[in-house]
C-alpha cells in the first residue's frame, strides 16, 4: 500500500480515531485524577562479602549470584513481612504489604533492590528499610553469639597489641638514639642486647595481630551473609507520570487501537471501495466515476441528471461516461451498448437513464431499452405507461413502412406503437411491458436479434443503449448481450459490490466472448479518489445536494 493510500485511509477514519482517542483519554483522566500521588523508596541489600577479599574466589561469587534468587523469595514470606507490619505498627496485612513490595536483582549481581510503592513517602522509606532489616534478621547466616565475643576479643587484643608495638617502637627509637652516641664497647653490647629483645617483642606482637585479624575475617567474610548496602532515602517527588501525561498517554493508545481496528476492517472488506480499485481487481477500463448524490426518498424522476445544474459534478461524470463509451477505442454511434451490474441496487438503471439524457443532450438519437423484464425502471424513472413495451414488440415480426412513408422515417410502423417519447426531443424509449414467465428465453429469441438489427440500420437511431438485469442473478444479460452483439458496460456500486462477484461478472461475459468495454464506478466520494476528481471542488464545483449523504439513490 503507497503512502497516499495511507493518508486517504487516515482521513476516512478519522472520525473513528479522534472518538477512540478522545474516549481512551477520557477514562484513563477519570481513572487517574482521583488517584493519590504514589511514592517509591529502594534499598540495596549484597549477598555475601566476597567483595571485601583482595582475590574473591569465582565459586564463592557463583554461589552469592545464585543465594540473591533464594533471598529475593524470602523477603516476601510471611515471617518478613509480618515482622515489617509489627516493626512499624502499620494498619496493612500481610497480602496489602506484599503487593506494595516488589523485589528484582540486578543482573549478573548478587545484589537484591527492594522497591516499596505508598502513598506516604516516609512510610515508603521505612518500609523499605524494615524489609531489609528483617530479612538480616530472619537469615540463617548471622553470626552466633559465641562467634560474636570471638570477635569482640580478638578486637580488643588487636588493639592492645597495637598499643604496645607503638610504645616498643618508641622505646626501640631511643635506644637507636643511645647507639649513636655510646662509646664504650660494653655499653654498646647492652644497648644491642635491649634493641634485638625490643624488635622480637614487636615481631611477636605483630605475628598476634594478624592472627586475630585472620580469626575476625574468617568468622565475617562468608559467602551466605547479608549485608545492607544502602538505606532507602525519603522521596522527595511522587514516582510514575502525571495526571495529563497518563491521559494524553490513554488518547494515543486509543487512537492507535482504532487505527489498528480501521486496517482490519479495511483487510476484510471486500467491497470495491475506489475507481482505482476498480480498475486493478477488474483489469477494465474506468469509464467514470459516477459522484454520489441524492437521498434513498428521492422518487426516480428527481435522480435524472435534467434535475441538476448543469456545471455540476454529477452532471460531468456522466458527460464523462459519454464521451468514454463513444470515442474510447474509436467506437462509431451505432454501437449498442448493454448496462449491467454484478447484483441489484447498484445504480445500473438510473446510471442508464442518466446516460441517454446525457447523449441526448449532446445532440445524438438515442433509443433507450428497458430490457429487464424482472425488475424494470425506467417507465418509473421517465413517469411513463408501461402497458406496451419490449414484451409487446417481441410479440410482432417488424413491418417496414410504405413507400410514401418512407420519407417521414425509417422505423417499422409496430415500433412507433411500442416507442415513447420524453421530454427530450433526441431520446425515445421501449419501456419493458407486462412481465413475462420466460425472460431469458424472450430476449435470446430470434425476432429480438432482428429488432436490433433493424435498430443498427435505422437513420433514425444513433445509440442503443439496454438496460439489462444483474447478470449473476439472472442468465438475462449474458443472453441478450450475444443475441444484441452489444458491447457490455459494467456498473459497480463503491462499498457494495465485493471484488469477487464483479470479477465473476467481467468473466460470465468474457467466457462467452463478449467484449466487456468498461467499468462506472457508482457513489464515489471525490475526495478518497485520485486528484483529477478533486479537480470539480478545486475549480469552485459545488454538490447541490446534502454532502453529508451517505446514500445515492440505486435502482
Amino acid at each position: 500500500m503507497e503512502l497516499i493510500q495511507y493518508i486517504r485511509l487516515l482521513k476516512k477514519w478519522l472520525w473513528l480515531i479522534i472518538i477512540f482517542g478522545f474516549l481512551a483519554g477520557g477514562i484513563s483522566f477519570i481513572i487517574n485524577a482521583g488517584r493519590p500521588p504514589v511514592y517509591e523508596a529502594q534499598t540495596t541489600i549484597a549477598i555475601g562479602r566476597f567483595i571485601e577479599a583482595p582475590n574473591p574466589d569465582s565459586a564463592q561469587i557463583r554461589t552469592g549470584i545464585e543465594l540473591a534468587q533464594t533471598y529475593a523469595q524470602i523477603l516476601k514470606t510471611y515471617d518478613v513481612l509480618n515482622g515489617t507490619i509489627e516493626a512499624l505498627n502499620l494498619s496493612l496485612s500481610v497480602d496489602e504489604l506484599e503487593r506494595l513490595t516488589n523485589v528484582r536483582i540486578l543482573t549478573g549481581t548478587s545484589l537484591l533492590v527492594v522497591r516499596v510503592t505508598y502513598t506516604d513517602p516516609v512510610l515508603a522509606a521505612d518500609i523499605a528499610n524494615s524489609l531489609a532489616d528483617q530479612l538480616v534478621l530472619t537469615s540463617p547466616s548471622n553470626l552466633t553469639a559465641q562467634e560474636e565475643e570471638q570477635i569482640a576479643f580478638a578486637t580488643e587484643q588487636i588493639a592492645a597489641l597495637n598499643t604496645q608495638i607503638t610504645d616498643s617502637r618508641r622505646q626501640l627509637a631511643l635506644i637507636d638514639d643511645q647507639l649513636q652516641t655510646a662509646t664504650g664497647s660494653e655499653a654498646i653490647d647492652q644497648l644491642n642486647g635491649q634493641r634485638n629483645s625490643i624488635v622480637d617483642q614487636i615481631n611477636q606482637a605483630t605475628a598476634t595481630v594478624a592472627d586475630f585479624t585472620n580469626t575476625i575475617v574468617t568468622l565475617q567474610q562468608r559467602t551466605n551473609s547479608i549485608d545492607v548496602v544502602e538505606r532507602a532515602r525519603i522521596p522527595t517527588s511522587p514516582s510514575g507520570s502525571s495526571v495529563w501525561s497518563t491521559t494524553l498517554l490513554g488518547a494515543l493508545v486509543g487512537a492507535f487501537l482504532a487505527i489498528g481496528l480501521a486496517l482490519v476492517i479495511e483487510y476484510l472488506d471486500e467491497t470495491i471501495r475506489s475507481t482505482e480499485e476498480a480498475a486493478q481487481t477488474l483489469k477494465l477500463p474506468v469509464l467514470s466515476g459516477i459522484i454520489r448524490f441524492g437521498t434513498k426518498k428521492d422518487a426516480y424522476p428527481e435522480r435524472l441528471v435534467t434535475k441538476i445544474t448543469s456545471m455540476s459534478p454529477i452532471a460531468e461524470s456522466y458527460r464523462t461516461l459519454r464521451t468514454n463509451l463513444l470515442y474510447q477505442g474509436g467506437a462509431d454511434h451505432k454501437s449498442v451498448f448493454l448496462v449491467t451490474s454484478p447484483g441489484p441496487g447498484e445504480g445500473k438503471s438510473v446510471t442508464t437513464a442518466n446516460l441517454a439524457v446525457t447523449m441526448a443532450q449532446a445532440g445524438l438519437q438515442v433509443l433507450l431499452i428497458d430490457a429487464d423484464l424482472r425488475r424494470p425502471k425506467q417507465h418509473e424513472i421517465f413517469g411513463l405507461n408501461n402497458n406496451v413495451g419490449l414484451t409487446t414488440l417481441l410479440g410482432a415480426e417488424p413491418l417496414m413502412p410504405n413507400q410514401h412513408d418512407r420519407a417521414a422515417s425509417s422505423l417499422p410502423f409496430n415500433l412507433l406503437d411500442c416507442m415513447q417519447f420524453t421530454n427530450l426531443p433526441k431520446l425515445w424509449i421501449i419501456t419493458s411491458g407486462f412481465i413475462p414467465a420466460n425472460p431469458t428465453e424472450i430476449l435470446s429469441s430470434t425476432l429480438l436479434k432482428r429488432w436490433i438489427d433493424t435498430f443498427r440500420a435505422s437513420s433514425d437511431i444513433d445509440v442503443i443503449l439496454i438496460d439489462s438485469p444483474p447478470c449473476l442473478m439472472a442468465a438475462d444479460s449474458p443472453v441478450l448481450a450475444a443475441t444484441a452483439r452489444a458491447e457490455v458496460v459494467l456498473i459497480v456500486d463503491r462499498g457494495r459490490t465485493r471484488r469477487s462477484a464483479a470479477v465473476r461478472a467481467k468473466e460470465q461475459f468474457e467466457s462467452l466472448g463478449i467484449t466487456v468495454k468498461g467499468v462506472v464506478v457508482n457513489r464515489i466520494n471525490p475526495r478518497d479518489e485520485n486528484q483529477a476528481y478533486g479537480y470539480y471542488y478545486g475549480y469552485g464545483y459545488e454538490l447541490p445536494v446534502d454532502a453529508n449523504s451517505q446514500n445515492q439513490p440505486r435502482n
